[in-house]
């Protein structure tokens, strides 16, 4: 991998998958197949796809891939017997797992673009790809697939480039970077940074500077302190009303107030008893409560994808939310502020020299929950940051152990970039399973039996 980014080529990679697609949209295709993962990035990115599809007149249709399956089942019920150039794939977010899928490509007529921020899987030559596979990975030139350039950032980029008038879908951009980067905006760096301020010069979001509770930015401070989760407020996050409320009345804040309406006298008193701090936050004019934070929005788009994906969908092209998702967004960030107390304090934990396992099956913390009560316990380092983080249970319909595996951006600095997806590989390689990921977050299955033995053999794999 290039360790000095290389924009150069990934401009030119880019670029040239730009100018296939145009020539080829003009010429030749009839029908394009989105496919896109499911959370909020992939969404973002699938919509972006979607509006330019429709821009430029041609017919296509989309799936959602959960990566629940290997890419041959999945796609086995997507691709036609009858092969035809007419027909074109663009995977946003999702297709960097190229040693399942060239082999796939390798025998179809179908041009296939992929538009991901993924690390890719060593042993990969670039230069020797199917003919009619255009991959575009910022992360082969040095870029890093979270803090650089999110899945929506690498689509808009390409649909812009293409049709500059996806300009006005820029909005959907800021939904994927602030579910994918979890920093507040301020802290956006390279291409994620640029287009941001490209978005804010077009008017087409606002950017604000407050005390940042995310999960929590559209509701009263009260609220916002007990149920941020990013940060997670130790002493109150998770924590009961009363205990919340009496310390805002011995600061003289009015509980109620909402977080975006405290005066900067009252942000500094929360500061001064909190390690909390100031940052940016986009808002989303041409929507209403809830989904006017981009944050908030995003979280709420990762949510549903999980429960309802059809709701996921609907969602972010809805300007203000519906009861129903409103209160399973309630439900949910109550429920993680309380397991990510619960993770830190009450749940045992096996630990190693290098790992540590937390089974939170047999009811401890929802299935759902595993993946972001993982990602968001790292985050917030509620444990050692020097150490990998292997946090699941047993997965009832498939009697496989699943685990949502997080190492933090420390580790990696302190440990040459080998993070999680290498791992994952590593893990594949020794006891089987299937997965993947990035750096820093990545999920596995497994058989019961291997997963005891990860246990016993985890500090060598790492």
């Amino acid at each position: 991998m290039v360790k000095i980014p290389d924009q150069n080529k990934f401009l030119e990679a880019l670029n040239n998958a730009v100018d296939i697609f145009t020539d080829n949209s003009k010429n030749l295709y009839n029908n394009i197949i989105a496919i896109s993962h499911n959370d909020a990035d992939g969404i973002s990115s699938l919509e972006i796809i979607q509006n330019l599809l429709h821009k430029i007149r041609l017919s296509y249709d989309y799936f959602i891939y959960n990566r629940s399956v290997s890419w041959a089942n999945y796609l086995s019920g997507i691709l036609s017997k009858t092969q035809s150039q007419k027909k074109a794939f663009i995977f946003t977010d999702i297709g960097s797992n190229l040693a399942e899928l060239i082999p796939i490509i390798s025998k179809r007529k179908e041009h296939f673009y992929i538009l991901d921020h993924h690390e890719v899987e060593d042993g990969i030559d670039f230069d020797d790809l199917p003919e009619n596979l255009f991959f575009v990975n910022p992360t082969i030139y040095g870029y890093d697939g979270l803090d650089h350039i999110a899945g929506a950032t690498l689509a808009f980029m390409f649909a812009k480039k293409i049709q500059p008038s996806i300009m006005k879908q820029g909005w959907l951009t800021v939904i994927g970077i602030a579910g994918d980067s979890l920093k507040s905006m301020d802290k956006l760096q390279s291409f994620n940074k640029e287009v941001y301020q490209e978005i804010i010069d077009e008017d087409l979001i606002e950017d604000n500077e407050g005390l940042i509770l995310f999960g929590s930015m559209h509701d009263s401070v009260k609220n916002g302190l007990k149920n941020s989760i990013l940060p997670f407020v130790t002493g109150f996050g998770g924590e009961n009303d009363n205990k919340v409320k009496n310390f805002l009345n011995s600061i003289e804040i009015n509980p109620n107030k909402r977080v975006i309406d405290l005066d900067l006298a009252e942000i500094q008193k929360i500061l001064n008893q909190t390690k909390l701090n100031t940052g940016h936050y986009a808002l989303l004019p041409q929507k209403q409560g809830l989904l006017k934070f981009a944050f908030e929005h995003a979280l709420l788009l990762n949510i549903l994808s999980f429960k309802n994906i059809s709701a996921a969908l609907s969602m972010i092209q809805q300007r203000s939310i519906t009861r129903y998702a409103k209160n399973i967004y309630s439900e949910y960030i109550v429920n993680l502020t309380r397991n990510m107390r619960s993770i830190s304090s009450e749940i045992p934990h096996f630990e190693t020299k290098k790992a540590i396992f937390i089974n939170a099956g047999d009811g401890k913390i929802p299935p759902s929950n595993w993946s972001d009560t993982a990602s968001f316990s790292t985050v917030n380092e509620l444990f050692d940051p020097n150490k990998m983080l292997f946090l699941g249970g047993l997965e009832k319909k498939t009697q496989m152990i699943k685990l949502s595996i997080r190492c933090s951006r420390k580790y990696l600095e302190n440990n040459n970039n080998f993070g999680v997806n290498k791992i994952i590989s590593r893990i594949k390689e020794s006891l089987g399973g299937s997965g993947g990921g990035h750096k820093l977050a990545g999920g596995i299955r497994l058989s019961i039996p291997s997963y005891n033995l990860l246990k016993q053999k985890i500090d060598n794999i790492i």
